[in-house]
């Protein structure tokens, strides 16, 4: 039953769009792998198809671009369908930030009329509706981010299903301020939609927007890395400060899922050195 503001149509290109852009990568690296995958670094091992040099880690590979030129296109034509006059139609999907393990794809929210269709259709209760309103008003008519997750061979190095997972995980369990909501997404991780926050922070109130949310979020230091808290994790939406990438959790740099890991908990998650860092767009419109 869906209960997100995100309308079918979109969130089936969404979900085809992250497999190819996974099947890409993978493809990509196929082709540049070297014998020597391993190095050394910050007292650890780390292993990439393409060695030390890391071919593709930072940078989209050929294949990952086309993918993403592709839904961009698809979007646009969904956008376009409600013609000349469509409160979308303005609006064009473009790729606003690349992270290691995730893509940042801006795209149109739907209309207030359809954010809610969405939620009816889905045959949920009154209260259910209701319950879905706060996050359709959110949505609707508003750009918002969709996360697509890239491949990689491990968790800690390029996958971005687990961060997508996290972040939907904590917004599902706290549902409020700093952490910016997540309207929709894939079960398994492969894409989540947030609202599209200015990112970074104007520079006159960089610093004080810091400090709001540092001090929001320490009741959530379990939830939490604080080393993430920089410039360009924070984000301005609706007159508040809010933290726009909170994949990684507290504790050790490192990813660790375990296997039948709870979708309820928070533990699972985590990050390692330079695996990613925030997809939102670097150019105040994340």
């Amino acid at each position: 039953m869906r209960q997100d503001p995100i309308p079918t149509a979109v969130a089936d290109r969404l979900s085809d769009a992250a497999g190819r852009l996974r099947a890409a990568r993978e493809r990509a690296l196929d082709r540049v792998a070297v014998e020597e995958t391993e190095w050394e670094y910050a007292g650890r091992t780390w292993s990439w198809p393409a060695g030390e040099a890391r071919t593709y880690f930072h940078e989209l590979a050929p294949g990952e671009r086309e993918v993403l030129d592709n839904l961009i296109a698809d979007l646009d034509a969904l956008g376009g369908t409600g013609g000349p006059d469509s409160p979308r139609a303005a609006s064009r999907a473009e790729v606003v930030g690349v992270g290691t393990g995730r893509v940042a794809v801006a795209i149109p929210g739907p209309t207030a009329e359809e954010a809610r269709a969405v939620a009816e259709e889905s045959e949920a209760t009154d209260a259910a509706v209701e319950a879905t309103d706060e996050r359709s008003a959110a949505a609707a008519d508003a750009p918002l981010v969709a996360k697509l997750a890239r491949y990689g061979p491990t968790a800690e190095m390029g996958d971005g299903r687990p961060q997508n997972r996290r972040e939907r995980r904590i917004w599902s369990a706290v549902g409020s301020h700093p952490f910016l909501p997540v309207l929709g997404g894939d079960d398994d991780g492969d894409w989540i939609v947030m609202p599209r926050a200015d990112v970074p922070p104007d520079e006159a109130v960089r610093e004080a927007a810091l400090e709001r949310v540092r001090a929001a979020l320490a009741p959530h230091r379990d939830r939490f890395h604080f080393d993430e808290l920089k410039p360009e994790n924070v984000g301005a939406y609706r007159g508040r400060f809010w933290v726009v990438d909170y994949g990684r959790p507290s504790g050790e740099p490192l990813f660790v899922e375990p296997p039948n890991a709870s979708e309820t908990g928070d533990a699972a998650d985590s990050v390692g050195p330079d695996a990613d860092e925030n997809c939102q767009d670097r150019s105040n419109k994340s």
